[in-house]
């Protein structure tokens, strides 16, 4: 399988290609009000809103100030395109399922975390996007988007 890796917080992720709808650099976000706190705006993309959500925020981390390196990862969660924001994309790998260990006891609470990619060099946490947010979380981003929508259609 083809794995995307990202860094947050100097730490490696993986997220299975077919998750991954393309990478884009930074862009301006636009901010939403009355949306979650890790849901940093929205942009446009290519003619579509897209909600944009801040992977610092969302798992606690120390919020820093944007670089060059940041990107944005287009996926798909709950069947509506979304971005999220991490530190930097650093490679596309190809391993076998067989390298890919599942979620030890540590970390099993975190439902989005699905195992342990291991290479010659690094120890990659694989993560499903899919499942970063709660179902609450998911419908709060999919009435940020329909806000934006009906303003652009208005305004």
């Amino acid at each position: 399988m083809k794995i995307v890796i990202f860094k947050m917080a100097s730490r490696e992720y993986g997220v299975d290609i077919r998750q991954v709808r393309e990478v884009i650099r930074m862009k301006e976000i636009i901010p939403v009000p009355e949306s979650s706190e890790f849901v940093e705006g929205v942009i446009s993309l290519r003619g579509a809103v897209v909600p944009v959500i801040n992977m610092r925020k969302k798992f606690g981390l120390e919020n820093k100030a944007r670089e060059k390196t940041n990107r944005i990862i287009v996926t798909h969660i709950n069947r509506q395109i979304v971005g999220v924001i991490v530190d930097e994309v650093m490679d596309v790998i190809y391993t076998e399922e067989g390298n890919i260990a599942p979620p030890d006891e540590v970390l099993k609470d975190a439902e989005y975390l699905t195992g342990v990619a291991k290479t010659a060099e690094r120890l990659i946490l694989m993560m499903d996007l899919e499942k970063i947010l709660s179902g609450k979380e998911k419908m709060n981003i999919e009435k940020v988007q329909k806000r934006v929508e009906v303003r652009k259609k208005h305004g």
